[in-house]
């Protein structure tokens, strides 16, 4: 039997764990990480399938079990007061999109009190990290999967593995020494507000993002180059007062809490085979990591190819036994 190390209990680690055990037979998969849900970069997320700050990635969609993994739909209604926003690509691989009309960007306008000159509105759904994180640790020990509590700092921790699969986001950086991979800091609030059933998204100068979760909405945010973890007054204070600028009922909203998460970021998701050579033997790595503010949006997908990598590792060694 094979055995898989996946480092990493984020949604990157526990969708790449599960899709190797549905794909490869006589496998064990062992999950090993410092923190699983509630403390992961995907808690502090309002889970919307949207791409986000991903650069040049492709998108896949998927399905799952929604009442159990915390999906719910929602209309999207997305904004811009800039002069040469787009609607982008990947809208195509949605549940429905229409670029919205002059005279509805215009009657907007005037209830919002902007100038949106752009906009259009998508299905899509939010995955909640509450849900969905406990939902994927279930499967994947349901299918025989064990989760270590245990920090990997080098590789050579695990090279007695068929495969390491690395999903370890921001912590790349120093796990792999990939300087492409740089924080990318989102401040949000939560709060109360039962009556919002859709979301907003704002692209603009003051751009902010209203985001209805199954107990509380979500709003944000930032995107700043920064290791800070702390909640920031100044942030704080911006994001309730776009918010509310934009849905004045946000104002009367009780406040649950202020998050900070700090994102991914990377020109690009690497997901590639890495083979490091160690005396007289090799580790062989599949790496999974980078996915910016997409990590949700993107998991499923790049799972799905993860597995497919670590199933190619896999076959060459037994050829090599041959």
């Amino acid at each position: 039997m094979s055995q898989v190390a996946v480092i990493g209990c984020g949604v990157i680690g526990l969708t790449s764990a599960l899709a190797i055990q549905r794909s490869i037979r006589n496998t064990k998969v062992t999950i090993f990480t410092k923190d699983i849900t509630p403390n992961t970069t995907g808690d502090v997320a309002a889970g919307l399938w949207e791409p986000y700050l991903v650069d040049d990635t492709e998108e896949k969609s998927f399905g799952g079990k929604a009442k159990e993994a915390g999906i719910s739909l929602q209309p999207i209604i997305n904004l811009s007061d800039k002069r040469d926003h787009k609607i982008p690509d990947w809208v195509n691989v949605t549940l429905g999109h229409s670029e919205l009309s002059r005279d509805h960007l215009v009657n907007l306008s005037r209830r919002y009190n902007k100038n949106f000159t752009a906009g259009y509105l998508f299905v899509s759904f939010t995955w909640e990290a509450s849900y969905f994180l406990p939902f994927l640790q279930r499967e994947f020990e349901k299918n025989g999967g064990r989760v270590v509590m245990k920090e990997i700092k080098d590789f050579n921790e695990l090279a007695h593995y068929d495969v390491i699969v690395n999903c370890t986001g921001l912590e790349s950086r120093n796990l792999t020494g990939d300087k492409k991979v740089s924080p990318i800091r989102g401040q949000i609030a939560r709060v109360r507000g039962p009556w919002q059933f859709h979301t907003y998204i704002v692209d603009s100068e003051k751009s902010c993002y209203i985001i209805p979760n199954i107990n509380c909405v979500i709003l944000g945010g930032t995107k700043q180059s920064s290791y800070n973890i702390e909640v920031d007054e100044v942030d704080k204070q911006e994001i309730l007062s776009k918010c509310s600028d934009l849905l004045p009922a946000i104002k009367a909203a009780e406040v649950i809490k202020h998050q900070v998460g700090l994102r991914p970021g990377r020109d690009k998701v690497r997901l590639e085979i890495e083979i490091k050579e160690r005396d007289k033997d090799t580790i062989k790595i599949v790496h999974n990591y980078g996915h910016g503010g997409s990590g949700i949006t993107l998991s499923v997908g790049c799972a799905v190819e993860a597995a497919e990598l670590v199933e190619k590792v896999l076959n060459q060694r037994n050829k090599s036994k041959l």
